[in-house]
């Protein structure tokens, strides 16, 4: 019974420290317990000045920066009516990455604690997402609230 439990301890451990490709995927991208701040990289005229930093968090949110490389600053964007419906990410067990709404083609095709490197299909390109580190200078959003003029109620405001 003994030379039983033995053997068996060793296969439970390693049955418990297996995870699937999205677990470990999920474990890179949040490297602060509960979210992760990943600078996105694609091919673009004037990428070194300009890009777009995302924070991934639980429950498959995100939220999207525009980072200016060259002041090291980001500042909340949301595309215009805001919709909280394509502001969503997710790993499935194959390595697909989705995000933005986007019903993608794109494969997690290399990964470290640093990187991740991804392929398109549909639009054939490389893409990285690459860790944000040191201070992030995240600007605080100016909300604009916009008043009917007619009734004076508040109209929907808006983000900058």
């Amino acid at each position: 019974m003994k030379h039983k439990i033995i053997l068996f301890l060793p296969v439970l451990i390693l049955m418990i420290n297996c995870k699937s490709p999205k677990e470990k995927i999920e474990d890179i991208i949040f490297y602060q317990d509960s979210i992760g701040y990943w600078n996105y990289e694609w091919p673009r005229e004037r990428a070194e000045y300009y890009g777009f930093t995302f924070k991934f968090m639980k429950k498959n949110k995100l939220q999207k920066f525009s980072f200016n490389k060259v002041k090291n600053k980001r500042w909340t964007w949301n595309d215009y009516p805001y919709d909280e419906a394509i502001y969503r990410w997710g790993v499935a067990d194959d390595s697909v990455f989705t995000f933005m709404n986007y019903n993608s083609k794109i494969r997690v095709t290399k990964y470290n604690k640093d990187t991740i490197w991804l392929y398109d299909y549909e639009d054939k390109r490389n893409l990285l997402l690459i860790k944000a580190k040191g201070d992030l200078n995240i600007e605080k959003p100016m909300e604009i609230k916009g008043i009917n003029g007619d009734t004076g109620e508040e109209i929907q405001s808006i983000n900058l």
